[in-house]
């Protein structure tokens, strides 16, 4: 099957700092890919980089096989990536309703409308009319991916998408992410529960100080020794 994302060698920094060095990764159309490591690795710098917030200083990337180096946040929205990003950055001032239908949905992925969005997350049907500022965090994380969703994307990517949440409601967060596949949608996905992301991915990369150490199926990170012992806590 032909990689949806190539990134091919990339590196970037903020000022003199290189935070990415040399970092290759794939993702199949439909498949989930988890990026582990611990904090100040380059996760959040990845998913950056990818979707335009940063650039990059070096490599390439690829998206559908045409590069898109170069591209602000919004070229890429409209090519197909969502960006769901740490701390949400929804519009609190603005009711859930208007946080959804504010995005551009001209990535050529899956349609998804309101109801769409509100059936795949009924607590939001509840708080419609609300302004978002007043949901808790789980709705607020509820929200983010709607929204991100709403943009059509083809691929996602997501930045702790469990952050500060409840174990029962990071349960039904990395649920609803998981059932993105089933849809056809590709995600890359930084999260904090290690654990509970190579349980839904199909494959991980590991970073460590800005470079990948390691990659492999999901079943083949999760049962590496040293993966255990380095971030796993066994």
């Amino acid at each position: 099957m032909t990689d949806l994302l190539r990134v091919d060698g990339i590196e970037a920094a903020y000022g003199k700092v290189t935070a990415l060095k040399d970092v290759s990764i794939a993702i199949r159309p439909g498949e989930i890919v988890a990026i582990l490591g611990a904090n100040g690795a380059g996760k959040t710098t990845l998913l950056n980089a990818i979707s335009g917030v940063l650039p990059v200083t070096a490599g390439e990337i690829r998206f559908d096989g045409a590069p898109i180096n170069g591209r602000k946040p919004w070229q890429t929205s409209r090519l197909g990536i969502s960006h769901v990003p740490e701390g949400r950055e929804i519009f609190p001032d603005m009711t859930v309703e208007a946080n959804l239908n504010i995005v551009d949905s001209n990535g050529g992925g899956p349609a998804f409308t309101v109801p769409d969005i509100l059936e795949m997350f009924p607590r939001l049907q509840e708080r419609i009319s609300q302004l978002a500022g007043g949901l808790s965090g789980g709705e607020q994380q509820m929200l983010a991916i709607g929204r991100g969703l709403m943009a059509r994307p083809r691929l996602i990517l997501f930045d702790e998408p469990s952050l500060g949440l409840s174990p029962v409601l990071t349960k039904f967060v990395l649920s609803s992410i998981a059932g993105l596949r089933a849809k056809g949608i590709a995600t890359l996905l930084v999260e904090q529960n290690m654990r509970a992301a190579l349980r839904i991915a199909d494959r991980a990369y590991v970073l460590r100080v800005g470079r990948i150490v390691r990659a492999g199926t999901a079943a083949e990170i999760a049962n590496s020794p040293d993966i255990q012992e380095a971030y796993l806590g066994v």
